[in-house]
């Protein structure tokens, strides 16, 4: 079915709330932004998950910046009935830290939600897989040119000031559409689902739209898919050996296993060991591969990062130090106080009998990493406190002749493969390894090994996939053309997150800061957080009014 592009056919309701105690009207409106939406079995003919809202407080004007949310944490599906929504009759803050919706609307921004598809779509009635990547980011680009299509149109909001953000899988979106915009990359899928903006002339696309976006806030980003098995096993593989040898206890809060048990019937704790080893080596060489180089102008190497992680989180504690305070943190640290609201009281903390202090303190007071062996003693830490994800933590789901599906939903294996393909691995340990048989991926069936199935006809559509959900490829110039890059960027991760790893994010943080591009730059550790977003409003949304003033800061942020 054919769907108009035009704004004047989006769906007009009024919303009430209570705004700092006071009753606000906002204006929702609702439409299709892709004008040949695609299907999935779980959505009805007449109800495209290709849609977006908007929601317009009555103070919004045309030089309103469009706050872009993106909801798809674990590249999970971010459909249009989950997606984040200003709801009737419920009462909102402008002055909490923790509170958006109330300060975006106090502030007179507009919000933008939208569904996609996204990892976790059930296939179409033809039995095809069309979620796979890049499906999310494509989708999120069409909304972006479907805002600038119709700027004419819209009741308020500016689309030359669009800032995307979002947390987990959605901050990695968020990198990825920061990183990436106008990038042909996207091209032909973008032409498929009928976006704004894109012709095909025979063999050729054409855009006469940008998706380029003003702004990115991205929290704890898994930002870097295609190595994040890797860079995992880099930062954590010396923490597996010693929770092993100590016969610590050490379970996967998804799955509720431990990796000192086997729960499928190959995945051992030997296998995993002798994985998180390989995988770990791995880093070292991607990192050489990428070129970036430090604030003194050496390159910085896959030996090197350790000590460019280590500076990183030390300029955190530092910020943490500024801002709380030591005693503060010390009462953090021993497990005794909440921050902003979420509870990290440390189970595994200083007053634990068997606590092994990674803490020096500089000439101020301030807590420290002196060396590596702090670091890894922090590490441990991290990982005490919230166990580690298993090894081949993104792409697992083949390691098992049943695979893992019956123990944990969360694979971001299932964002690859082809249309007839339910998944695809897509690191080089979990893909040599897979055992499940007649799925058409893996060495098992394919006769290839990753690096020689990359190189083959078949696996083209793998490595664009692998591409296309990583901004590192667009911020370093691997990508040949050079796409147009968002100038301001804010990023946090949490100083307790063992979600995804510290190297991923020191990675990200220098293939930042290394981009001429990027003017504005605002990146941070933030003390004791774990894995989310959103905690920091009143700073974030101070960050974002300042950046109208033209100034450059490519410092790690200190305020």
């Amino acid at each position: 079915m054919q769907y108009s592009l035009s704004f004047d056919q989006a769906q007009k309701s009024d919303i009430r709330i209570l705004l700092d105690g006071k009753e606000t009207h906002i204006t929702m409106y609702e439409a299709v932004y892709a004008g040949r939406p695609t299907q999935v079995a779980m959505v009805p003919d007449d109800a495209p998950d290709q849609r977006l809202s908007l929601y317009v407080p009555d103070h919004a004007d045309s030089h309103s910046p469009m706050i872009f949310f993106v909801k798809n944490w674990g590249w999970k599906v971010n459909a249009y009935q989950l997606r984040h929504q200003v709801e009737d009759g419920k009462a909102y803050a402008s002055n909490a830290d923790n509170d958006l919706i109330g300060k975006l609307m106090a502030e007179g921004y507009v919000l933008v939600t939208y569904g996609c598809r996204s990892r976790g779509d059930r296939p179409t009635a033809e039995g095809k897989y069309i979620s796979h990547a890049p499906a999310t980011v494509t989708d999120t680009k069409a909304v972006i040119r479907y805002l600038r299509y119709n700027r004419d149109l819209l009741p308020a909001g500016d689309p030359e000031r669009i800032v995307i953000t979002g947390t987990s899988g959605g901050g990695a979106l968020s990198t990825i559409i920061g990183a990436s915009g106008n990038h042909a990359d996207f091209f032909p899928s973008l032409y498929e689902i009928g976006a704004a903006g894109i012709e095909k002339e025979g063999n050729a696309y054409r855009s006469t739209i940008r998706d380029d976006v003003y702004a990115v806030i991205a929290y704890c980003p898994i930002n870097d898919l295609r190595e994040g098995d890797v860079a995992y096993e880099y930062t954590y593989g010396e923490t597996r050996r010693r929770l092993v040898r100590e016969g610590l206890p050490a379970v996967d809060d998804r799955t509720g296993l431990t990796f000192q048990d086997p729960f499928t019937d190959n995945y051992t704790p030997e296998f995993m060991l002798e994985a998180s080893e390989a995988l770990g080596r791995q880093y070292g060489r991607y990192v050489n591969s990428l070129q970036l180089k430090d604030e003194s102008g050496i390159l910085i190497t896959g030996d090197g990062l350790r000590e460019k992680i280590r500076e990183l989180l030390n300029a955190g504690f530092r910020k943490a130090f500024e801002k709380v305070g030591g005693e503060r943190m010390r009462e953090d640290l021993a497990g005794n106080a909440e921050y902003s609201g979420q509870h990290t009281a440390c189970m595994y903390n200083s007053k634990s009998p068997d606590w092994d202090d990674p803490f020096s303190r500089d000439a101020d007071g301030a807590p420290c990493l002196a060396d590596e062996a702090a670091v890894q003693r922090y590490l441990y830490f991290v990982a005490r406190n919230q166990p580690l994800k298993v090894v081949c933590a993104f792409s697992n789901l083949g390691l098992g002749e049943r695979g893992l599906a019956s123990v944990s939903g969360f694979h971001e294996d299932t964002l690859y493969g082809t249309t007839d393909q339910a998944y695809c691995p897509f690191e080089f340990w979990s893909w040599n390894h897979n055992r499940q048989e007649g799925t058409g991926v893996g060495r098992n069936n394919t006769g290839l090994d990753f690096e020689k199935y990359l190189k083959s006809d078949a696996g083209q559509l793998l490595q664009l996939q692998l591409n296309t959900t990583t901004p590192i490829h667009y911020l370093t110039g691997e990508c040949g053309a050079e796409p147009d890059i968002c100038a301001h960027w804010y990023v946090r991760h949490g100083l307790r997150d063992r979600d995804t790893s510290f190297a991923l994010q020191t990675v990200l943080y220098q293939a930042l800061r290394n981009n001429r591009k990027i003017r504005n730059l605002n990146f941070a550790l933030t003390w004791l957080q774990p894995h989310s977003g959103d905690y920091d409003v009143q700073e974030a949304y101070a960050w974002l009014k300042s950046i109208e003033a033209p100034f450059i800061s490519k410092n790690i942020s200190k305020e």
